[in-house]
Order: C-alpha cells, then structure tokens, then sequence
C-alpha cells in the first residue's frame, strides 16, 4: 500500500474508533487534520474507491498477528452473514478467542441475508484456506445458510477439518433404507438422537455424515445438525461457540460502530470501509486483553461483579489513556487464550 493510503487509512481507523461511527463525516469530524474536515471527508471516499487497494494482502499481516498466538492448537473458526450497507451482505469468517470472534476474511455482495450463493461460499472458503497452515487442525461452525451439498461435500474432503453446521428440518437424508426429511424423524418433545452414516441430501448425496438432533427448550422445536464430530457432546459444546461472532456483528454495528448505518452501497466501497473496521475491532479487542494481562485493571473495574466483555474493555481502556494523556501500549503479539483464564468475561 502506498504511503499516501496508509496514512488514509490510518486517519480512517482513528475517526472510527473515536466517533464509534462510519458515517465519513462523522468520522471526519473526531479526527486532528491539518486540513479542512470537508478536505478529510474527500481523502476517505477516495480511499474507499481505490481499486488498487486489494483488502485481502493488506490485511494479512493483523491476521497473522492473530494466527500467532492461536495456531499452535486447533483453530475455531465461525461463518456467519450479516446486513451492511444499501442492500449488501458481508458474509464473513471469524476465528473465536474468549468470548470474542475476530475478523479472518469476508467477501460483501448484494444480496439477501441468509442467501449467499454456494459459489460465493466456496470462494470463500477457498481464500480462507490459503490463509491457514496447511495441517492446522480446524473446526468450523455456521449456522443454516451453510449447509448446501457442496459445501459440505468442500469441508468433507479437507482432511484436518471438522464442522457443525446448522441444517433445514426439510432436507432429505437416507435413514433406514429410505430418503426422508429430517423433520419425519419421530423423536418425542425433548428426546434427541445422534445418527451417524447417513447420506445427506437425496440430490447431492454427500456422506456418509452425522446427524446431530437435540431440542432447543427456547423455541420448543427440534434442532438439526449436520456434521462430521462422532462424539454428539463435542458437536454440541462446540456449536454453542457459534455464537461468539454473532457478538461480533454487534459490536461494529449497534454496540460499537455502527456498520450498519453507512450509507455506502457498492460491494467494493464497502469491502475496504469494512477493513478498516476490522482493523478498529481488533485493536479493541487487543486494548481490551492488555488492559486484562499488563494493564490497571483492577483499578478501573469491580472485579466482585463482572459484566464487561473484551471489546467493552478495550473502549474502556482507550478512552482512559486518551484522558489521561498516556501512551498507546506496544500490543505486540495476541496473548494465548489460557494466559487468562481467571477473568470471567460477558459477552
């Protein structure tokens, strides 16, 4: 990346993180110029409009940054869409720490929630693979969007790969010599089974995988996963972590930044917009773990009653070095999730 664009984008973050807004002139306006604000405002849509800013090398190294502390065991790792902009969809693949999932790769395209292409997925897929160690260890987690034939025949065939994955209760599987849907499985309320070597989808056939059924006491209903764990607790207590990027949607969007707010609406306007986000996101969420491993946390916060998440804690932390006129710390590396276990964080 050019110098000029580095510094861009620089200004960007900081406007980011101190108006906790994307709008540009929001933006714009909590950032120290040596220009006029409108003068800004023009810096950060030409930013935006740069084609020679490829959004997958640059931000390679803050992944790496991640991929450091966490590649030496297995990775988790989320997929999940959300709503951006004018009628576009960030679908997006985060790796969960704590009780956080951080930003690995996404690709934004119009469209519906919920109704990404399995082309779109694939290529998703595949950018997140050239990303990965090639024997790192994985487990992925996606909810219904992510259950197409051919996307689990994908994750079927990486060998150090394991998922769960959310399925449609109308899909047909070959259960007891016959193709049925998953939702004629005769289960009482409450009762769950765990059916392995099953083929899935009659169109498709892809197999043999596991069928995890368990009951869901919210909605009263049965749930339905597919996957290729053999033990059903490990699919279960893993699934529940899925959720780790739903808080992360939250929190650049109504929680923190206010993503969803933008008015920007070409797929490619957006995909850098949301590098930039990312890029603030992972600098909470490491403020957040160094106010935890060397920061004054106990002197900021009640530690009897504890409802901070990591990213609250960033913020928090941020905004106390800002009046206090102290120094952004070196964060250097992701400290191992383990190196503080004793924190009870919210999520």
């Amino acid at each position: 990346m050019l110098e000029a664009n580095r510094i861009s984008l620089a200004y960007l973050i900081t406007g980011i993180l101190a108006s906790k807004a994307v709008q540009l002139r929001q933006v714009a306006s909590k950032v120290v110029y040596p220009g006029k604000e409108t003068s800004l405002v023009e810096r950060f849509r030409r930013f935006l409009q740069n084609e020679n800013i490829v959004v997958k090398s640059e931000f390679n190294p803050f992944w790496e940054l991640i991929l450091s502390a966490l590649s030496q065991s297995q990775l988790v790792l989320a997929i999940d869409s959300t709503k951006v902009g004018g009628g576009c969809i960030c679908l997006m693949v985060s790796v969960v720490y704590k009780s956080r999932a951080l930003p690995v790769c996404w690709v934004v395209f119009k469209g519906r929630k919920g109704h990404s292409s399995t082309d779109i997925q694939l290529a998703l897929m595949k950018t997140l693979k050239s990303l990965l160690p090639a024997e790192q260890a994985i487990i992925l987690l996606g909810d219904g969007e992510f259950d197409g034939s051919e996307l689990v025949t994908w994750f079927e065939q990486q060998t150090t790969w394991r998922y769960v994955c959310r399925t449609a209760n109308r899909l047909l599987i070959e259960h007891q010599n016959d193709w049925r849907p998953l939702a004629e499985i005769e289960l009482a309320p409450e009762e769950e089974t765990f059916l392995t070597d099953i083929l899935f989808t009659q169109s498709g056939q892809v197999g043999p995988v596991n069928i995890l059924v368990v009951w869901h006491n919210k909605v009263k209903e049965h749930w339905f996963f597919v996957t290729n764990f053999t033990d059903p607790d490990q699919a279960r207590n893993w699934y529940r972590k899925r959720f780790s990027i739903e808080t992360l949607f939250s929190d650049v969007k109504g929680r923190g930044f206010n993503l969803d707010k933008t008015r920007i609406w070409k797929p490619e306007r957006l995909n850098r917009l949301i590098f930039a986000v990312a890029i603030a996101y992972i600098f909470t969420v490491f403020l957040g773990v160094d106010l935890i491993v060397r920061g004054p946390f106990e002197k900021l916060f009640r530690t009897d009653r504890f409802y901070h998440s990591l990213f609250q804690l960033g913020l928090s932390h941020l905004n106390h070095l800002l009046k206090t006129c102290l120094p952004i710390p070196d964060l250097g590396p992701l400290p191992p999730p383990d190196s503080f276990e004793h924190v009870v964080l919210a999520c």
